[in-house]
Parts: C-alpha cells; sequence; structure tokens
C-alpha cells in the first residue's frame, strides 16, 4: 500500500479467493475474510467505491462468524466509511467512524483511533471544516508519540495532511514546512502516495501565493503519479487546483475545459461533493464568460446536488461545505453549523433538560441524538 500500487493489491486477493476454491481452503475462514478486506480497501484505494462497500461488508458479516479474527471488523468497518466518504454519503461515513470509536472506549486500541481521527479529519476538511480537521489531525499526532514504534510511519502521512488546513487558515510558511518533512520521509521511504499529496500541496500553497509558474507543474506531477497508482478520486482534486489556477491567470476557456475533465471523473466514481465543487467553479466561470444559460445550469445542478448530499444545516436550512465555517458532529452523524448548535442546546417547553431533537433525525422520524464530545 505505501507504494501505491493498488492493482497489485486486487491481483493478490483475487489469488487468495482462487486459492480457497481449493478443497484444501474451503474451509478457511480467516483466510476468506483477509481477501475480503483486502480486496475492500484495494477498490477503495482505486476509487470503486461500490465495490469496496460489497466487500467490506462482507468482510464484516464473516467476522461475526468467526471467533478467530476479531480485530479485523473495526479495520473493514473504516475502510466501509471511507468507502462512503469516497461516495460522499458523509452521514453513513460518520456512523460507521463512530461505530469503531464506540468499540474502542471499551477496549482501547491506538491504531484504530489513529485511522478514525485521521479519516474525520480528511471528511472535515473536505467540507470546508479547516479548525475541525486541524484538530482531528493533532490528535493523530499525540496518538503517533504514544505508540512510535508501531504508528511511526503514518507521521509522514499525517504531516502532509495537516498542510492543507494550515494553507486555509492563513499558515503558509507551517504548511510548507510541514509538508516538506513529510515529503522528505516519503521519499526515503518510497511512499508514493504521500509523495504524490504532497506534490498537490506544495502546489496548493504556491497557487494561494499566486505564484503559477511554480505551481502548475507540481499539479501536474501529482497527476501522473496518482493517474500511475489509479487513484481517481485524488485526480479529481488535482484537476480542481489546475483549474483554479487556469482561472486565476485569466484563462477562463482552458479552465472550464479542466473542470469539465474533472467533473466527467467525478460523475464516473460517484463523488457528489466533487461533482459539486466542479459546478461551482463552472458557473463562476460561465458568468465571467457571459454564458448565463451554462451558469443557470449549473446553478440548478448545485441547488439538486446540496439535496441530494443532505448539505444543508438541519437548524437554520443554509448550505453547508461550500465556504470555510465550523461544523459541529452529532451523535447520530448529521452535521450541523457550529453557530446553530446553542439551539440544540436549549430547554425546550415541558422538557427541562433534555436537548432539541437533531432537526434532520426529527425529519426522517428518527431518535432524539445529542451533541457529540
Amino acid at each position: 500500500f505505501d507504494t501505491g500500487k493498488y492493482r497489485e493489491v486486487i491481483a493478490c486477493a483475487n489469488q487468495q479467493l482462487e486459492m480457497l476454491n481449493s478443497k484444501t481452503m474451503c474451509n478457511n475462514a480467516d483466510f476468506l475474510q483477509e481477501a475480503y478486506f483486502n480486496l475492500a480497501r484495494g477498490y477503495e484505494k482505486l476509487s470503486e467505491f461500490k465495490k469496496s462497500i460489497s466487500y467490506a461488508k462482507g468482510c464484516i458479516e464473516k467476522e461475526q462468524n468467526n471467533e478467530n479474527a476479531k480485530d479485523i471488523m473495526s479495520f473493514a468497518t473504516i475502510c466501509l466509511a471511507k468507502a462512503y466518504h469516497g461516495l460522499s454519503d458523509f452521514y453513513n461515513a460518520i456512523n460507521n467512524f463512530d461505530s469503531v470509536l464506540n468499540k474502542t472506549e471499551n477496549n482501547p486500541s491506538l491504531h484504530m483511533r489513529f485511522l478514525v481521527f485521521e479519516s474525520l479529519g480528511q471528511l472535515f476538511s473536505k467540507l470546508k471544516d479547516y479548525d475541525t480537521a486541524h484538530l482531528y489531525y493533532d490528535r493523530c499526532l499525540d496518538i503517533i508519540l504514544q505508540d512510535a514504534v508501531t504508528l511511526a510511519k503514518y507521521k509522514r502521512r499525517i504531516q502532509c495532511q495537516i498542510a492543507l488546513p494550515m494553507l486555509h487558515m492563513g499558515r503558509f510558511n507551517d504548511a510548507m514546512e510541514q509538508c516538506e518533512l513529510s515529503m522528505k520521509d516519503a521519499m526515503l521511504r518510497a511512499d508514493r502516495p504521500v509523495q504524490a499529496r504532497c506534490l498537490f500541496t506544495f502546489a496548493e500553497i504556491h497557487r494561494k501565493r499566486k505564484d503559477f509558474e511554480r505551481s502548475f507543474p507540481r499539479y501536474e506531477s501529482a497527476y501522473a503519479l496518482f493517474v500511475e497508482m489509479g487513484d481517481r478520486l485524488n485526480q479529481v482534486e488535482v484537476l480542481g487546483g489546475m483549474a483554479k489556477c487556469m482561472a486565476a491567470l485569466k484563462d477562463f476557456e482552458q479552465a472550464i475545459e479542466i473542470n469539465h475533465k474533472a467533473n466527467q471523473l467525478a460523475e464516473e466514481i460517484g463523488n457528489k461533493i466533487g461533482i459539486l465543487d466542479c459546478n461551482i467553479r463552472l458557473a463562476e466561470l460561465y458568468i465571467l464568460t457571459g454564458n448565463s444559460f451554462a451558469a443557470h445550469q449549473c446553478e440548478e445542478s448545485l441547488s439538486r446536488l446540496t439535496a441530494e448530499l443532505e448539505l444543508f444545516c438541519g437548524v437554520c436550512g443554509e448550505s453547508m461545505g461550500q465556504i470555510p465555517e465550523h461544523l459541529d458532529k452529532l451523535q447520530c452523524g448529521h452535521l450541523i453549523h457550529s453557530k446553530c448548535t446553542p439551539h440544540l442546546a436549549r430547554y425546550t417547553w415541558g422538557r427541562k433538560g433534555r436537548k432539541r431533537p437533531c432537526p434532520s433525525c426529527r425529519n426522517r422520524s428518527s431518535g432524539n441524538p445529542v451533541l457529540s464530545r
């Protein structure tokens, strides 16, 4: 995995399944479960999220009948959550992440908690809540200090990821420093996924500094690595950065073309938040180029996608995930604006001491969650 050879992971897992078809291995539950898990995480990295979900669920179901393999269920659940995140199903992603955290409360596992906090950092970063993302990444670094021997290899990954919220928080020098440290270690370890993310982050930093001559080549290098690995989700993100670069250079035609390429790729993998971001950029570009009809079509797509993604705050009804702002995660798995949190904490008439139910859950005729702590 550290070398980004995800297709080889799939090939090895399929070989495992072939071996299971032989008479000698037909009853090996551990081997079958491991094969399903490898397929799940391999397909998640290749952005084939529906396949990943199918194999992750299969792995979890088989674990319930296999007393010898309890830990793999948590790993498979994290993989399942990441696949839901890839499909922009944030509700199911959060619920699966939380289910792993709930299990680790009674049986603490630093590794599991690390993986969940890292994934939640990615989720909140994608929704443009950079402060919360940074908080989760900080918690990851704290966990690494507690078990440096086992988790040392993850430090470069977190250093690379924490650089992005730092950048959006205006801490350019800190972002560059973290990314340089990450890149140095990734080069020593031949960790291509981290190398590619570092190149993307370097490109983002240079773009924010309006140094487009340095920015665009780094986007191209990152994109080439992600194509080589088959990581289409990250390809969408890199193409988005390229499009922003072209828009800043007033090359609107090229920016529109790159955005369409990113949009097509996002549609292929089912990444609705990626499609949403593309339509936001395209709407702005069409307005700048005087194409009001195309801009209106993009705006209609935005309304539809926001509804499909349930990216409306259940309290105030305003959209989420389109501009940088603080969000709060509820125990039910829904998100609301942090500024709307006090509303749920107020006493209600006749039910003193109980928090208001989550409006989104109320619409679904579901339970009464309270805020996560």
